[in-house]
């Protein structure tokens, strides 16, 4: 399938202000929720689900829905394995052979109040230690994904929009939390922060756009929608930048704006910046060169978010809160964001590597 160069662009970028974000530093002021009051979970979600959507739809054209439903479910347990990856590095490395480190302990302090039982239910993503619960909340949504694309065949994609924002609507109302909440006594049940029931949505609205992009249904506004949501991307951007002036944080406290259960106002923000974002984007094609080493990290995204998760549960280890100051925890930050460039492009390298040997040519390939 042809890449899409913005799309591995805006991933890689992500994945970069998201180091950033697992830290301690002061850099975080300036990537944490900077265009509104939506996180780079949201932009995540979104974009993943966005491409899961164009690939499934091809395959389905191309090869048939078995096809696609076969190659969704293997990505999802490739996901699944990552996932484990990570928990093996955070239990194994993080839980016996660095546990002296205080910030490693404070993350895995539920873990140590029942080791084995933690251990057994993270295989069922049921407890998942903090920064280890974006991957499961892909894999669940992965599974989903031929259920989504099989009751829209059948049903039509109305009827799929509708289910997911009346599952969203009744999120709101914190079902979750009252159905976990005779599980609170358990150190071992711990599914995340993030509601499924809410973030479904951002997964079924990529799934939907995934479709229209690779059908090309261009999916239009009109103008005076599109002023209006460019008065809103303005305010919201305005709001948030106040708010990061006054050292306060609205999503925190109002339901209205809740990251865990995706707020309604939150929710409009997102959409808003992703609209405004998506007529810049296509603009990058001309600076290919430029975001290069973003597009290797786009590229290869798996791969690099795992590689630094386990980082930045080092840093974090290492890098209390009372620890050592901002100089150093910024210097720290920049070599992680720099070790994630160079892991990127290893790995496009060895790629090239195996396809020229698989194809029998000692030439090099050209640059894409």
């Amino acid at each position: 399938m042809k890449r899409f160069l913005e799309l591995d662009f805006l991933r890689g970028f992500l994945l970069l202000m998201m180091i950033v974000n697992h830290s301690p530093s002061p850099l975080r002021r300036f990537t944490d929720q900077p265009l509104g009051f939506f996180s780079t979970a949201e932009g995540f979600v979104f974009v993943s689900a966005l491409l899961a959507g164009m690939l499934f739809q091809r395959r389905s054209e191309k090869l048939g829905f078995a096809a696609a439903k076969s190659a969704t479910v293997t990505r999802a347990f490739k996901i699944y394995l990552a996932h484990l990856g990570t928990l093996v590095f955070a239990f194994l490395v993080g839980g016996i052979f660095l546990v002296q480190l205080p910030g490693l302990r404070n993350l895995l302090n539920e873990y140590w109040k029942n080791p084995a039982a933690a251990a057994m239910a993270s295989l069922a993503l049921l407890f998942q230690p903090p920064l280890m619960d974006i991957l499961p909340m892909y894999i669940v949504f992965s599974f989903l994904t031929p259920l989504v694309f099989w009751t829209a065949q059948r049903q039509g994609w109305r009827l799929v929009f509708v289910v997911s924002a009346v599952c969203w609507l009744l999120s709101q109302f914190q079902i979750r939390d009252t159905l976990l909440a005779p599980a609170k006594g358990f150190s071992f049940v711990d599914p995340g922060p993030f509601d499924l029931l809410s973030w479904q949505f951002l997964w079924v609205g990529g799934l939907i756009f995934g479709k229209c992009v690779q059908q090309k249904q261009a999916v239009r506004m009109p103008v005076a929608g599109e002023i209006i949501f460019l008065v809103l991307g303005i305010v919201f951007l305005v709001w948030r930048w106040s708010c990061i002036y006054l050292n306060v944080d609205p999503s925190r406290e109002y339901w209205f704006l809740s990251k865990w259960h995706l707020g309604p106002l939150r929710v409009l923000n997102f959409f808003v910046a992703a609209w405004t974002v998506s007529k810049v984007l296509p603009r990058l094609v001309r600076w290919e060169r430029l975001i290069h080493p973003l597009t290797l990290v786009g590229q290869n995204m798996l791969p690099v978010f795992v590689f630094q998760l386990c980082l930045s549960l080092l840093l974090l280890g290492f890098l209390t809160p009372t620890g050592p100051g901002p100089r150093t925890t910024t210097f720290w930050v920049l070599l992680q964001i720099v070790a994630a460039l160079g892991y990127a492009w290893i790995l496009d390298h060895w790629a090239r590597v195996k396809a020229e040997v698989r194809n029998g040519s000692g030439g090099v390939l050209p640059a894409h």
